[in-house]
């Protein structure tokens, strides 16, 4: 199957929309959708369910394209490395990450200053969530992920490198009472709305954390987001209370307060890397 062809099934997965697919890749929505059907009929499978704004992957669309993906950006990466003679000599080093303010901010930072001693080396971003950051560590789509020890503690043969470390706090609007409390404990967060960050979206100790909350206290109305930046949004709507810690909430909003919550444990943050990457990790 054409590369390009997979890159447009990609692309379609990824703006759920043909208009703004062929405007990504220059081409006319009849263009794009011929190709998708000739993917269809080529592999025998539905891959996308259609609507008048709309199209969404089936499962096995979804299956299709979390194959195919690691496939398109490692062909890109190779025709990079044989493009230059210069590259030839160079480090591609692959880091994946979720998107929060901490990670936005720091690893160009990172980056720059690796490539002060290094300057050959060149970098690719990959941006999943926790779990299909593991499959491709695991998968060797990647070099390096950034998460919590505790969320890389089910991986193998892996080393982990900590960044910072810190502990769990509230995240409060400032009409709340709680808001001016100095410390929180588990069963302050009775009678209270709650926005909470799906499990694919973040470690084990919030997953745990968050869980713990929902089964000390009564009367919750809670709020699951799919986005680490929707519970903020949500938040600073004022329309509840979240869980955050300094390397996913970095900047708040002044009508937010932090409390921090007791006997939180101290989480350590950082880089997780199965393999070496030529002696330098």
């Amino acid at each position: 199957m054409d590369i390009n062809k997979l890159r447009i099934f990609v692309n379609l997965v990824e703006t759920e929309n043909f208009t703004r697919t062929a405007q990504n890749l220059n081409l006319t929505q009849p263009s794009v959708s011929y190709i998708i059907k000739s993917i269809e009929d080529e592999t025998g499978q539905k891959l996308f369910v259609r609507n008048k704004r709309h199209v969404v992957p089936t499962k096995n669309g979804l299956i299709f394209y979390n194959q195919v993906k690691p496939l398109i950006n490692k062909y890109y990466l190779a025709l990079q490395s044989i493009r230059s003679n210069e590259e030839k000599e160079a480090d591609i080093i692959n880091i994946g990450c979720t998107v929060t303010p901490y990670n936005l901010n720091n690893i160009p930072k990172w980056i720059k200053k690796f490539n002060i001693q290094y300057p050959k080396t060149k970098f690719n971003i990959t941006i999943l969530d926790h779990n299909k950051l593991k499959q491709y560590l695991e998968n060797e789509n990647i070099d390096l992920f950034l998460t919590s020890k505790g969320d890389a503690s089910d991986l193998k043969n892996i080393q982990f490198y900590p960044l910072l470390k810190d502990k769990f706090f509230a995240i409060v609007p400032y009409n709340n009472s709680l808001s001016n409390k100095s410390e929180l404990s588990i069963t302050d967060f009775t009678m209270q709305n709650l926005i909470f960050v799906d499990n694919d979206l973040t470690g084990i100790e919030m997953i745990n954390l968050q869980n713990k909350i929902i089964n000390e206290n009564t009367n919750l109305n809670v709020t699951f987001t799919n986005d680490l930046a929707g519970a903020l949004i949500l938040v600073s709507a004022l329309q509840g209370i979240t869980i955050g810690l300094k390397f996913i909430y970095t900047d708040f909003d002044e009508q937010l307060r932090k409390v921090p919550l007791a006997l939180s444990p101290t989480i350590s943050y950082g880089a997780v890397v199965k393999k070496i990457i030529k002696g330098r990790w």
